[in-house]
């Protein structure tokens, strides 16, 4: 390989999978954090669309949308209702203007990709027969030969055959136009020249070669390992019908139609008809060959005849809609209004926690986080036990751990996880204090402790103002602070402004980058949002390396981001996934270095979701994040007998 190839790879490896689909409607799960990290208006709506980016960018996030409640139609036997408070603005979904959860649940339903993922944030094979042949040179940075089958018999809604020309398209639709390399990829993983619309073609930039072997079979070469291979091809389009080019696609995509002709599906719906404003419906696919999920009990075309999504602004609306039955399913933002109906009698709570996170980022510059003393004082006294409790139990029940996360690389129910901040678990005031004292600290006026050059131990606290939950979550980790000694000042800014504003502006980035140098360290002290990870836990690794744009921490160590590509580079998944765990201890525990520890993982985030048992007999499950929503497995549900 030549060094221009080599640099490739290692840039890939740098910057991969640092952008995400926005996840929530009230601003709160928009840019720089879900997209709550970038903040050009074209850029912020993409950020949380891969692993590794915040959760919080609508790119609506400065405004306040007006409650709204779609025309009263009133149920219709056998047409599951899903009501929600955003609309897509298009259902391109790769468009950067879009990036939105909403769009990427709907299209869960009319689209199937190679991978699926499930309720335990794990890949399965969707529209493969098995998992692929990979053949990878061991790390040793040569090509990797990809073989892939997809299951017999596949067809569009339309009677198409589904094949692995369809997959191919797909590659050259992504592809199109791209600036290349001498071996035929493309540039980079740039936009340069590109023609569909896309913000991120990581993976895409390394492949070589594409080859159909047959109808079911084709061969995919990548000039190196690629770590969240499963990622590619999600999903697939198809050749017959979504366009004779990249530009066709892009336009085709938006309305879902090309001409006058509906596009296809592969999934277990088929797009019907879009009232702006008011509502989306679906009807079901006949020719569906069925899931392969292991979340699924169904294994055909689904039970109910179609679904209306209803688009309704503002929780206490969507409450009524569920409460008075023009609505079976609700899956959004969390908020504390939601009680009400995790309270109802007739209706069932049935999140599943998804790779969104929220967490408390500490900011390595400010002097007093500059001491490892102060991170530990902070770990041990604050109680996340006691924000589950509280703020996330009368929600979703024992959905998360009680003991809240310790990981930022893998979530509480994917499989490698591991509890990398278990020695902090509870309310620790005695063992924080000690730790202060042992850095010179002494208590002052009020119980805040001092320190002799740096004086008091008064931190700001900041996050994306407006939003309920998150806001209740700062006040009750301040009065925990505060029983140690710490005391905290909540400094948010409404809407993805904050963003903008404070971790992610131009000054801070600038200090974390080049040490304080340049730049200005003092914009924020510490950022609370979600951000955004999984299935590939690599994408973490984008907000820690040395010198990203994406790490507003102050976090640099060398040894990091070498194991950082190391980890990229394992192409076993259990020891890649071992990796990754190693790679956490860095930046949640004080065991790799003097920055350690100033990643605080709080719990995980999930969306609300539930559905009326009063006319459903079963709801299909839905797991949380891009790759998911309430309509992953619509196969599975079922109307009691009056509302079939």
């Amino acid at each position: 390989m030549g060094n221009g190839r080599l640099g490739k790879i290692l840039a890939l490896l740098m910057g991969v999978a640092l952008i995400a689909a926005a996840c929530s409607s009230d601003g709160d799960d928009g840019t720089a954090s879900g997209g709550d990290g970038v903040v050009d208006s074209q850029v912020e709506p993409a950020i949380e669309r891969a692993s590794g980016a915040p959760d919080d960018a609508d790119g609506a996030e400065d405004q306040v949308a007006p409650e709204t409640v779609p025309e009263e139609t009133g149920p219709t036997p056998g047409v599951l209702v899903w009501v929600h408070d955003q609309e897509p603005p298009d259902l391109h979904l790769d468009d950067p203007i879009n990036g939105l959860p909403v769009t990427s649940w709907i299209r869960e339903a009319l689209l199937d990709s190679l991978f699926g993922v499930d309720s335990t944030i794990s890949y399965f094979p969707e529209l493969l027969a098995a998992e692929p042949e990979v053949t990878a040179d061991g790390g040793g940075g040569g090509p990797v030969v990809i073989d892939y089958r997809l299951r017999s018999g596949l067809s569009w809604s339309d009677g198409t055959p589904l094949t692995a020309a369809d997959v191919e398209y797909t590659h050259n639709v992504i592809i199109e136009g791209c600036d290349t390399e001498p071996d035929g990829s493309i540039l980079d993983g740039s936009t340069n020249g590109c023609i569909y619309l896309r913000n991120d073609r990581s993976g895409y930039d390394l492949v070589t070669d594409f080859e159909v072997l047959s109808d079911t079979e084709f061969r995919v070469t990548m000039a190196g390992f690629f770590p969240a291979w499963r990622d590619l091809y999600a999903p697939v389009f198809a050749a017959h019908a979504f366009g004779e080019d990249a530009a066709a696609v892009n336009e085709n995509l938006r309305d879902w139609s090309n001409g006058a002709t509906t596009l296809p599906s592969s999934g277990p719906m088929v797009f019907d008809r879009w009232d702006p404003g008011i509502s989306m419906e679906l009807v079901r696919n006949d020719a569906y060959h069925g899931s392969m999920s292991p979340d699924t009990e169904n294994g055909g075309p689904a039970v109910v005849d179609g679904v209306r999504v209803d688009f309704v602004t503002g929780p206490e609306q969507q409450i009524q809609a569920v409460q008075s039955g023009t609505a079976q399913v609700i899956m959004t933002d969390p908020q504390p209004e939601f009680q009400a109906l995790a309270d109802s009698g007739d209706f069932v709570v049935a999140a599943s926690a998804g790779p969104t996170f929220e967490h408390w980022g500490l900011n390595l510059l400010n002097p007093h986080l500059a001491r490892s003393e102060v991170r530990e004082a902070i770990a041990y006294a604050l109680d996340k036990g006691e924000v589950v409790a509280r703020l996330y139990e009368p929600l979703f029940g024992d959905t998360l751990p009680a003991e809240g996360l310790g990981n930022s690389y893998w979530m509480a129910n994917q499989p490698p996880y591991e509890n990398n901040q278990a020695a902090y678990d509870g309310s620790r005031i005695s063992e924080a204090t000690a730790s202060l004292e042992s850095a010179g600290y002494r208590a002052g006026v009020g119980g805040v402790y001092q320190h002799p050059i740096d004086g008091r131990l008064s931190l700001r606290v900041g996050t994306i103002g407006g939003d309920p939950l998150r806001e209740a979550q700062q006040l009750l980790i301040q009065e925990q602070l505060a029983e140690a000694g710490i005391e905290i000042i909540v400094d948010n800014v409404a809407g993805g402004a904050y963003f903008r504003e404070r971790p992610f502006a131009e000054p801070a980035i600038a200090a974390s980058i080049s040490g304080g140098a340049e730049g200005d360290p003092t914009v924020w002290d510490i950022t609370q949002f979600a951000w955004v990870g999984g299935p590939w836990a690599g994408g973490r690794s984008g907000s820690y390396r040395s010198g990203s744009t994406s790490n507003p921490y102050g976090f640099a160590n060398p040894e990091f981001d070498v194991r950082a590509s190391e980890c990229d580079g394992i192409p076993d998944d259990d020891e890649r996934a071992d990796c990754y765990n190693e790679l956490d201890t860095y930046v949640t525990t004080p065991s790799k270095g003097t920055q350690g520890l100033f990643m605080i993982p709080l719990t995980q985030k999930p969306s609300f979701f539930g559905y009326h048992t009063g006319q459903l007999d079963s709801a299909g499950i839905a797991p949380d994040g891009d790759f998911g929503g309430p309509l992953a497995n619509v196969v599975d549900y079922r109307f009691k007998e009056a509302f079939q």
